[in-house]
């Protein structure tokens, strides 16, 4: 059973993502936590965070650990971890991935939907990868608006998923943490090793800069000369 606290937060030690759970049995449980509960490491108690990393890292998965977490822990049910701190959230919004570009009219209608957070009330929002509504640039700037809004209010908290999480940074003062769920690298047969455990304040590395190392490790000559120079052009292990 959850624990309910005062603070605008969502904590827990050793979630399962029941959907993962029915469809492969045992998986890797998860912990994670965004705004003031007992599981934030100190200084990092963000309630607006950005989550960064490889693809199939599970950050889709996380997103929606916390939705169950927030819709069982309301309903008065268990929640699937093994500890839980969940603060107040008066309103729930959930935005899924995008299938690719919308037009103009497309685009208009989501932003409408964004504006409900010019309302006082205290919400959770979770977005996974925003930024396909529109080209990066833009959708950079739009999301860090998005987050901006979300920090004034300082009873919201907001998790996006997203792959523009430099872009996004220069675009914003606001104080946003960026977590990541990394790829500790390629194993002997040069297939990735994942974390699904995000880690706090730390921008993950990318799925295509991985790929390119493992190109890399596969050839000789020329051919890895060329390899060596797109991976030049990946910052690697550098934090928010």
């Amino acid at each position: 059973m959850p624990k309910l606290i005062q603070e605008p937060g969502i904590g827990f030690i050793d979630g399962e993502n029941l959907f993962l759970r029915a469809l492969h049995g045992k998986i890797d449980p998860v912990s994670y936590s965004v705004g003031k509960t007992d599981f934030s490491p100190a200084g990092l108690e963000n309630r607006v965070v950005l989550l960064s990393g490889v693809n199939s890292g599970g950050k889709t998965s996380l997103l929606e650990l916390l939705a169950q977490c927030v819709i069982l822990g309301y309903m008065g049910f268990p929640t699937p971890a093994k500890e839980l701190e969940l603060g107040p959230v008066e309103e729930f919004y959930y935005f899924g991935k995008s299938k690719g570009t919308l037009d103009a009219g497309a685009f208009e209608t989501t932003l409408k939907q964004f504006s409900v957070l010019s309302e006082a009330s205290g919400k959770l929002v979770l977005a996974d990868e925003l930024e396909s509504i529109t080209e990066p640039g833009a959708s950079a700037r739009i999301i860090a608006g998005i987050l901006e809004y979300l920090s004034r209010n300082e009873q919201s908290m907001g998790i996006f998923v997203s792959h523009l999480s430099e872009l996004i940074l220069e675009n914003t003062e606001t104080d946003i943490r960026v977590d990541g769920i990394e790829a500790e690298g390629l194993d002997q047969n040069l297939e990735l090793i994942v974390n699904r455990n995000p880690v706090y304040n730390h921008v993950a590395r990318s799925t295509p800069e991985l790929i390119v190392e493992r190109l890399l490790r596969k050839t000789e000559g020329k051919e890895r000369e060329f390899y060596v120079h797109l991976k030049s052009k990946f910052k690697t292990g550098y934090s928010s």
